[in-house]
């Protein structure tokens, strides 16, 4: 029996024939949460998605889309990616929320190409061809709750700034196709690229990861300045060392900022 064709209105490489993200991939991309194992770091994310379902709820009419996420850094290799997917799979398995984790990170290694769909349409393809619908290029997981959006083939085409093909509307239309969901975006560092400051007026929270005992104070008050217009900022200490007063791991709770 030949494939079934897919419908008029929906490209051929999209639906149906999208692959499925599964656990063995994301857990060598870096997710510890994957099978709801009870481990330091498992726990550590329970307090943080405490938090962010907290002002998920809190402020339903602020000036940004309220169901809209960012995770950020002052500078790379703070954890950033390493959060946004770990924190986008607890909140995926332990509250009713559906989430939508995209990632708008075009670095050398993005999420994407360590979930092995780094060449696949994605976010900077929306944002390129008007046409492209999200449904036809959203990835499913193994994990019931959590869809997948690449980074996007065409990313080297949009510019440093958002002055030419502006990311902005394509989150806010993310935002509105998907009200019910909440949209995890793994941004790029603070300090690295203009990005997280032209969209934080767009989103409803900001986590910023800051990597203990390596990043300045100065730096992280840098990145704080530009994206100080988003309402709800929650500070995540990354990778700080095990002593006996930290009763969890890897993570720890560092507080909001508002």
């Amino acid at each position: 029996m030949l494939p079934r064709p897919p419908p008029a209105n929906v490209r051929p490489d999209a639906v149906s024939l999208l692959p499925t993200i599964t656990l063995p991939v994301m857990e060598s991309a870096g997710m510890v949460v994957a099978r709801a194992a009870r481990t330091r770091i498992s726990e550590e994310y329970r307090i943080v998605i405490g938090r962010v379902l907290r002002a998920l709820r809190d402020d339903p009419d602020g000036a940004g889309s309220h169901n809209v996420v960012m995770v950020t850094s002052a500078r790379p290799g703070e954890g950033k990616s390493f959060t946004a997917l770990n924190l986008a799979g607890s909140i995926a398995q332990h509250s009713t929320e559906k989430v939508l984790l995209v990632d708008l990170d075009a670095k050398l290694r993005p999420i994407s190409a360590m979930l092995g769909v780094g060449d696949r349409l994605g976010f900077h393809d929306l944002v390129v061809d008007q046409t492209l619908r999200p449904e036809d290029v959203i990835l499913n997981t193994a994990i019931g709750n959590l869809t997948f959006l690449p980074v996007g083939s065409r990313s080297g085409e949009l510019t440093d700034t958002t002055s030419v093909r502006p990311v902005t509307p394509a989150i806010t239309r993310l935002a509105r196709r998907f009200p019910k969901h909440l949209i995890m975006l793994d941004a790029p560092p603070c300090l690295s690229t203009s990005d997280p400051h032209t969209i934080a007026p767009y989103v409803g929270q900001v986590v910023m990861v800051v990597e203990a005992e390596r990043t300045q104070r100065s730096e992280v008050e840098a990145a704080l300045d530009l994206v100080r217009v988003c309402p709800t900022i929650t500070m995540l200490l990354n990778k700080v060392k095990l002593t006996t007063s930290h009763t969890f791991g890897a993570y720890d709770y560092y507080g909001s900022y508002t």
